[in-house]
């Protein structure tokens, strides 16, 4: 069967002296494998079609019950040049393309975080949160939680319906009930986070924020924070233990 449609290349390796494994995630087929042959010969027509961080239409022989097929074209579908134009919007850029290798099934698709993906990918690629592009990678998080069926929850209690308000000092965040809560719960269970102010405001921030209109600021410490919560919050829920390699731009390891 022979296959058409819009893919994110999300890497590649090598295979043999003129072939390539390519892995996508395509918007109504999901996670897949190719293999593109002759790619790396002088006479490849594909150029950087199949390098990571492309958006791609590509055509694919489809071997059923097998997990690797055959690239058959690729082509530029949406330009994203811009996302190498500096160290810290192509590490924000990596960010996103690793989330989506790890939470995602091969061949399970879903369009809509497909669209997310790519609408993060283009705020990126415009420029937007030029102060702090890890942001974008962030919003993207909190936007697959909510995609995936676990939402994360910052304006109002997720027990007791109570508005949050933003305070000095710390407050709770529990994995289980997925959302920050009031004052009056003592003692919760389950597994639960510290939150400082800071941090729970820019979740509530984040919250009603879009990639096109994106313009949040947040600083190193917090994008850290977050960052270890996100990990901790999609394991919790999808009891698959994530923990990224990519990190917000300026640190080694969170």
């Amino acid at each position: 069967m022979i296959i058409t449609d819009t893919a994110i290349i999300l890497h590649g390796r090598k295979y043999s002296d003129t072939s390539k494994i390519i892995h996508a995630y395509t918007k109504n087929h999901g996670k897949i494998s190719v293999i593109a042959k002759g790619v790396r010969s002088a006479k490849n027509t594909m150029g950087s079609s199949i390098e990571a961080l492309r958006c791609s239409s590509i055509t694919w022989y489809r071997y059923p019950n097998k997990d690797l097929h055959l690239l058959k074209s690729a082509e530029i579908a949406i330009p994203l040049h811009n996302l190498t134009s500096d160290y810290d919007r192509l590490m924000s850029a990596m960010g996103i393309i690793e989330i989506i290798s790890g939470t995602q099934e091969p061949e399970e698709p879903n369009p809509s975080i497909f669209e997310s993906a790519i609408q993060a990918l283009m705020a990126l690629n415009e420029f937007r949160c030029q102060e702090s592009p890890y942001a974008i990678t962030l919003l993207f998080l909190m936007q697959l939680a909510a995609i995936m069926g676990f939402a994360i929850h910052v304006q109002s209690c997720p027990i007791t319906g109570e508005l949050i308000q933003r305070k000095e000092g710390e407050t709770v965040f529990s994995l289980d009930k997925g959302g920050v809560l009031s004052d009056g719960i003592i003692n919760p269970s389950g597994e639960t986070i510290l939150l400082n102010s800071s941090a729970v405001g820019i979740l509530q921030e984040m919250e009603h924020a879009q990639f096109e209109t994106c313009s949040l600021h947040i600083p190193l410490q917090e994008q850290i924070t977050l960052l270890n919560l996100f990990q901790r919050y999609f394991s919790y829920h999808s009891h698959k233990s994530y923990r990224w390699n990519t990190y917000p731009p300026g640190i080694t390891t969170p």
